[in-house]
């Protein structure tokens, strides 16, 4: 506990209070120690929930460009983090949900990894302290047209050192905490069946089937939006007594910001300015003394998210009218510049500024949080663990008018600027080498150059949670290297090897990148030689050096040749397994999945204990799961699993035998199907852990 007249931070740590320094051994002795998890049946030792002291989650935002929520996380202390920036410290985990009307769905989880960071000051003679941490989930979001406007709810969760479970949105970490806010989900184009079910049915006859039955297109493409007259939106805006200064805005910054603009483009806007019944000269002197107006927008968070290599700005609409038009009109731009004083000498580099489209939503009520993602390159100011890196960034927020890429001071006219410190992770620094960083979603440093499988520790992507040992690769297999600029304008190219059956092929096929501006672009191999330019960040933002997808089981090596044919200055090994069975067969006693229901024939089986007999078997196993789908709809109650290994451990190849308990009564009477689920310890394509694959079996019960 803090003491009268002490600031936290001088506080020593082991003085720290036991429900912080022994948090994970509590909860060893007792999952309910502090009332997170009633269900399990222990006592309550010392309720906590959420408790803020040392971090908290002030923002959840969504990217509709990106399609990612985005959690900022407030780390306010110097300690209290479980070690030093060179140990493995401690998690804050984020659980995500998101809520279309109809309930909350669990949208993945995330994590930062977080530790004790010394006190500092920056060039400002301000604390470096709190520091600010951003992560997040991609989305796949449920579109509509722009007629429908599709308007989630999204929450996050904040745990320290206690992963959030799964599809519990009500959770309470004890410490930490719980916020939520409205997203927008980028509309698609608008297509005739969507308007199907307002047509007569005579009309409906009438209707080509092609027409009728036309699919939505699959990406957000709301198609050509027209803006909205300065007189329709004095009408519009009267009700919600939207001043002229906001509505006008955007006509007069055209204007001043067309300096080859002519008569007739002056007179033009004069003229709708008249139509409208508002004076652009009082216009000029209610927009001249206004700065920094945050009634309708605001800069709330901001922060960095190490997995994307991003600084990310969430900001906050606030009302439901004021930006130029409905979700079916042109809407109107909202602007994040980011800076950045990577140098700690108070001189604020430009980075980069990201748009966002916004519109008026009549029916929101609790406002709409929107993310700014732009990736930044950090390679030149990465440090050992043992010199932690904390610097100062700005974001500025400025509606309708992109802000000043020169003055990082200048205060918008509507909107306003934050500051934020960031920690930049430890890591190698660009040093003008040409080499291979990641390998299939793992460190190069850690697979083994021999076996081919990762190393212990090993992770994937930004994962907290590290892998098992020994994971092989399936499917595709991306190949990543540092955006150095001093590797600018040379050439390299790649050559995969068969280390077990021989052959090798250079890397020639197109792959897809995302440039600096979340862009997507295409590099392209030459496709006889396999030579490309080393990558930048403006063109390649993370780095991807070539695409492989080897298949089968082999073992195979990645030899990265710079500028002249032969000059290897890298090499990577990883062996694949791409290989899963539900069949159990005496020719593949390795690999094999087979599951046995002992039904005795019968066509309908009685309320009560089911036996069979299962087979889970893999080359790299990790392992098994049962599940009972189907039904009359809704929930299936719990059904008890008896089996004598752990779903770790995999079968022998005649199986092994197990018992599901099918007595509940209010298990209603209906078809189901009993599913084996049979995973490995492949990196599949890259991103995902596990290969599976599924064995169903079906019974009735009476």
């Amino acid at each position: 506990m803090t003491h009268a007249g002490e600031h936290p931070d001088t506080i020593q740590y082991d003085r720290l209070e036991p429900a912080r320094h022994s948090f994970r051994q509590l909860l060893a002795t007792n999952p309910n120690y502090f009332g997170s998890f009633p269900d399990q049946g222990f006592e309550v030792i010392d309720a906590k929930s959420g408790d803020v002291g040392y971090e908290e989650l002030t923002c959840v935002s969504y990217s509709p460009s990106r399609d990612r929520i985005e959690a900022t996380v407030t780390v306010k202390r110097s300690f209290g983090y479980s070690g030093g920036p060179c140990t493995p410290g401690s998690f804050e985990h984020v659980r995500f949900y998101i809520d279309y009307g109809a309930g909350w769905e669990d949208a993945g989880v995330s994590a930062i990894n977080v530790h004790d960071l010394p006190l500092g000051v920056d060039c400002h003679d301000e604390s470096t302290h709190p520091l600010s941490y951003v992560c997040g989930v991609p989305h796949t979001p449920r579109r509509d047209w722009c007629g429908r406007p599709v308007l989630p709810l999204v929450r996050a969760i904040l745990s320290w050192n206690l992963q959030p479970p799964a599809n519990q949105p009500d959770w309470p970490p004890p410490w930490g905490n719980v916020h939520e806010c409205r997203a927008q989900i980028s509309p698609r184009r608008f297509v005739f069946p969507d308007i199907v079910d307002k047509l007569p049915k005579d009309v409906l006859e009438l209707i080509p089937p092609l027409v009728l039955h036309e699919p939505p297109h699959p990406q957000p493409d709301p198609g050509p939006l027209l803006p909205m007259s300065m007189e329709l939106l004095a009408r519009r805006y009267k009700a919600d007594k939207v001043p002229a200064h906001r509505f006008a805005f955007p006509t007069l910054m055209s204007v001043s910001a067309s300096p080859a603009g002519g008569l007739l483009e002056l007179s033009a806007s004069t003229l709708s300015a008249q139509a409208a019944g508002i004076d652009l000269g009082d216009v000029l002197k209610l927009v001249e003394d206004t700065t920094g107006d945050i009634t309708y927008e605001e800069l709330t968070c901001l922060g960095l998210d190490a997995g994307l290599q991003s600084l990310v700005a969430t900001f906050q609409l606030k009302r439901a009218s004021g930006y130029s038009g409905p979700p079916c009109s042109a809407g109107s731009p909202e602007y994040v510049a980011f800076w950045a004083d990577w140098g700690n000498d108070c001189r604020y580099e430009y980075l980069g500024t990201v748009a966002t489209t916004v519109h008026d939503y009549d029916e929101l009520k609790d406002g709409l949080c929107y993310a700014a993602i732009l990736p930044v390159d950090l390679g030149a100011l990465r440090r050992h663990c043992d010199e932690p890196v904390l610097r100062r960034v700005r974001a500025v927020l400025s509606w309708n008018s992109p802000p000043s890429t020169t003055d990082p001071d200048d205060v918008p006219v509507w909107g306003n600027r934050i500051d934020r410190h960031v920690q930049i992770e430890p890591g190698p620094r660009y040093d003008g080498t040409a080499r291979f960083t990641i390998v299939g979603g793992v460190s190069s440093q850690k697979i083994d150059l021999v076996s081919g499988l990762t190393s212990p520790g090993a992770v994937l992507g930004t994962s907290p949670t590290p892998l098992p040992d020994d994971c092989p690769f399936a499917g595709e297999v991306e190949l990543y290297g540092p955006n150095d600029p001093a590797l600018a304008g040379h050439q390299y190219r790649i050559r995969a090897t068969n280390v077990d059956s021989g052959g090798s092929q250079l890397l020639t096929t197109p792959f897809a990148v995302t440039t600096s501006g979340g862009f997507p672009a295409t590099v392209t191999p030459d496709p006889i030689t396999g030579w490309v330019s080393w990558p930048t960040f403006l063109t390649n933002s993370l780095g991807l050096l070539g695409v492989i997808s080897p298949g089968g089981d082999d073992r195979w090596d990645y030899t990265l040749e710079f500028d002249l044919a032969g000059n290897v200055v890298d090499t990577a090994r990883t062996r694949m397994d791409n290989t899963v069975k539900n069949v159990a067969l005496l020719s593949d006693t390795t690999n094999a999945g087979d599951l046995e229901l002992n039904t005795g024939g019968a066509c309908r089986v009685p309320h009560g204990p089911l036996n069979g007999t299962f087979v889970a078997r893999d080359g790299h196993f990790h392992s098994w799961s049962f599940a009972v789908l189907g039904g009359p709809g809704g929930p299936i109650p719990p059904i008890p699993l008896s089996v004598g290994i752990s779903a770790g451990t995999q079968t022998p190849f005649f199986g092994t035998p197990f018992t599901l308990d099918f007595s509940d009564p209010l298990i209603a009477p209906c078809g189901y199907v009993v599913r084996l689920t049979i995973t490995d310890r492949a990196i599949v394509n890259s991103v995902t852990f596990g290969n599976q694959t599924t064995v169903d079996r079906g019974i009735c019960l009476e």
